[in-house]
């Protein structure tokens, strides 16, 4: 686990302190590359002439339409969007917004990433905060790219081996100091064997991640080579099933309606309705959306009221244009936000999800409240099968929302239940339990800062969900079998790191019955020791009282500094 790409910037520079104040010596880097692609290299020819216009200067075309730089490498929309917003701000290009989109759009339709490049590293593009980067940290790059910003921004690019060479001589061009920060050689270079009796690897830390990104991430690829092939507009107007979940608020069930926008390819309006099913908070939001590489969805909604947030829509179309899924978010660091999966709704009966998924065993009125696409005009309880061992006594149906009553027997068997309604399937929506043996906070642990002042706050936002313990009667196990989320007493324990630790008092509140984190103001506080600021580590403890019998669960939490310089602000479907 680690902290995302917008809290690099202020370890980083706290990294290139301790780097200079140590005098550790760095080893010399090597010469840098040539200006120009290797001969070898074959890149994508560029026929757009709003690129060649806004980029020609710099970059200039050979005999094939190939671009210097501009041709050798592929990246998503935010990639090419940042590569556009350097250019302006440290290259000095003049460039209309509106001729600044029609670059993006085409350089990530024509170098951009196939579907199945770009899904590990969606995160990045999602703002996701809480992300386990270990599966790409090799040893050729773990600290040397990180250190900055997320290994999601690596991942996400396809480029020449000499295009991944121009790229660390950028970073030490514009960047002198990460040649002490981070392209270094951490204490003298090895001299002995490896275990096979090979010669140890001498060479500069650099070369060797250009050397493994060069290989694990390459310009051509056959992934690259069959969706540039099969790419085309997708054709996604008309009616979706939405469901979503949102920490802190959970479950949310509802539709959107996609129309295509006249003379504008790629282009669609929405209308989306959704339901919170916890609360049952109704939210209607209208917004606009524009699909990159044939697949890449970039969105933008708000409810329409003068002081509502817009939600920033990241998504994957998929190939047969029957499922959309991604993150909504918004929020100063982009923290807030929801999972959405959109399924397309035909004029049978789809099942979205339910209210609540625990049901206890041996226990008699039951009350469930079913979503759902199309639902029939009228239900009775024999429409509803729920499996052995539960029976349904009561339902009723309005606004596509189905109300079930039911019962459990004792003797039915616990576990995850499939939902049949009009013959709709949803599987495992239901799960029989006997009894809450333990309960988990999710995430396990999260990141906060501070702020409110001269910089936004970072919120964090916790669930409790709660556990059966499964065949080997032992919790926090691999069978342990899933509950449901429940509603806890939230509170804050402190996290001790040093002799007298006291961040509990100063870093911020959570919320006793939402469980949502509030970190305080940013800056020194006079009344802390030293006048230091209001951060630290701390305990989220979760309670819930479970027949009688008090359960306790708790993740970490980090409150951080503001992050003072952002170098990730996209404006992407802004």
């Amino acid at each position: 686990m680690h902290i995302h790409a917008f809290g690099r910037a202020v370890l980083a520079a706290v990294a290139c302190t301790l780097a200079l104040g140590t005098g550790l010596r760095a080893q010399q880097p090597p010469a840098a590359p040539p200006a120009t692609p290797a001969p070898t290299d074959i890149g994508i020819p560029i026929t757009s002439e709003a690129v060649r216009s806004a980029c020609g200067s710099c970059h200039r075309p050979d005999d094939k339409g190939q671009m210097s730089r501009i041709s050798f490498q592929r990246n998503t929309p935010e990639g090419w969007q940042d590569t556009i917003k350097r250019m302006v701000a440290l290259n000095g290009v003049k460039l209309d917004p509106a001729v600044g989109r029609e670059v993006v759009k085409y350089l990530s339709d024509n170098l951009g990433l196939a579907p199945d490049e770009a899904r590990n590293a969606a995160y990045e593009a999602e703002r996701r905060v809480v992300v386990d980067e270990s599966q790409f940290a090799t040893e050729e790059v773990k600290g040397l790219c990180n250190a900055c910003h997320s290994l999601g921004r690596v991942i996400s690019q396809r480029r020449t081996r000499t295009e991944w060479d121009l790229l660390i001589a950028m970073h030490r061009g514009w960047y002198p100091l990460v040649d002490r920060q981070v392209f270094r050689r951490m204490g003298p270079p090895p001299r002995d064997r490896g275990p096979d009796g090979r010669p140890p690897d001498t060479r500069h830390p650099s070369e060797k991640a250009v050397d493994y990104l060069s290989k694990a991430y390459p310009f051509q690829t056959p992934e690259w080579a069959s969706w540039a092939a099969t790419k085309r507009s997708p054709r996604i107007e008309g009616t979706w099933a939405l469901s979503g979940y949102e920490v802190g608020k959970g479950s949310v069930f509802g539709r959107v309606v996609m129309t295509a926008v006249p003379n504008a390819p790629d282009e669609f309006t929405t209308e989306t309705t959704f339901t919170y099913a916890k609360t049952g908070e109704q939210v209607k939001r209208t917004g606009r959306t524009m699909i990159y590489t044939g697949f890449q969805w970039r969105g933008r909604s708000t409810t329409g009221g003068a002081n509502a947030p817009a939600y920033r829509e990241v998504m994957f179309v998929d190939r047969d244009w029957r499922g959309i899924d991604g993150r909504w978010f918004t929020g100063g660091y982009d923290e807030i936000g929801m999972d959405v999966q959109l399924r397309r709704a035909g004029a049978d009966t789809t099942l979205l999800g339910v209210d609540r998924s625990g049901l206890k065993k041996g226990v008699a009125g039951q009350t469930v409240k079913i979503y759902a696409m199309n639902a029939p005009a009228s239900v009775q309880p024999a429409d509803l099968d729920l499996g052995p061992g539960v029976s349904v006594t009561a339902a009723s149906v309005a606004n596509d929302v189905i109300t079930a009553t039911v019962s459990v027997s004792d003797a039915a068997r616990v576990g995850p239940r499939d939902m049949v309604i009009a013959g709709a399937v949803r599987p495992a929506s239901l799960v029989v339990y006997d009894k809450v043996d333990h309960i988990r906070v999710s995430p396990d642990w999260n990141l906060a800062r501070t702020g409110g002042v001269n910089y936004p706050k970072m919120y964090a936002a916790f669930d409790a969900v709660a556990y059966m313990n499964g065949p080997d009667k032992r919790p926090n196990t691999a069978d342990d079998v899933r509950i449901d989320v429940v509603d806890a007493t939230w509170s804050m324990e402190e996290y001790t790191a040093t002799l007298d630790d006291d961040d509990v008092k100063f870093v911020g509140d959570v919320d006793a019955k939402t469980g949502m984190f509030t970190p305080n103001l940013e800056g020194p506080n006079e009344l802390r020791s030293g006048q230091r600021n209001n951060i630290g580590d701390v305990w989220v403890v979760a309670t819930y009282d479970a027949d009688g019998t008090p359960l306790k669960g708790r993740a970490h939490l980090l409150v951080s500094p503001p992050v003072y310089m952002r170098f990730d602000a996209s404006v992407i479907s802004r």
